[in-house]
C-alpha cells in the first residue's frame, strides 16, 4: 500500500499551457509547455536528482478517462521542500527538454521548387483555357 506522506504525487497536467488554473495547472504559464508526458517530466526528475517511480497507468483525477500517467517524488524527512517549488523546478528542467525538430536540408528546397512549378504550371493553363474561350 501507498504510503502519500512519503511521496509527491505529480501528473503531467500539472505542466499543461492549454489548461488553466481551475483545470488543474500548478505553474505560471510562463513555465508550462504544450505536450507534457510523463518521459519528458521523468527526464526532469532525473537531471535534477530526485529519486522518483513512475505509475503510467493511472490518471489525473478530473481526466480520469485520458490515463497520462504520473510520478510519485520521494520527499527527504531532512531536506522537506514545499511542493510547488518542487513542481516549479521539474517545470523549468522539462520545459528546456523540449523535443529537437529534425533539420531537412536539401529536401526543403526540392519540395518548395515543386510546389512552385505545379502552381506556376496550374497558371500557365488556366491562361491557355481563357485564351480559347
Amino acid at each position: 500500500m501507498l504510503r502519500r506522506r512519503k511521496y509527491y504525487v505529480i501528473y503531467p497536467e500539472y505542466f499543461d499551457k492549454g489548461r488553466s488554473r481551475n483545470q488543474g495547472r500548478r505553474v505560471p504559464l510562463s513555465k508550462a509547455f504544450e505536450n507534457p508526458s510523463l518521459p519528458r517530466i521523468a527526464k526532469a526528475c532525473q537531471l535534477l536528482g530526485l529519486e522518483y517511480r513512475k505509475e503510467p497507468d493511472k490518471a489525473f483525477p478530473s481526466n480520469w478517462w485520458n490515463k497520462q500517467g504520473r510520478l510519485l517524488i520521494r520527499i527527504d524527512k531532512k531536506d522537506k521542500v514545499p511542493k510547488e517549488k518542487l513542481i516549479k523546478e521539474i517545470a523549468e528542467k522539462a520545459r528546456k527538454l523540449v523535443p529537437k525538430k529534425k533539420k531537412t536540408v536539401g529536401k526543403k528546397k526540392e519540395v518548395k521548387t515543386a510546389v512552385k512549378t505545379t502552381r506556376a504550371k496550374s497558371i500557365s493553363a488556366r491562361k491557355k483555357k481563357r485564351a480559347k474561350k
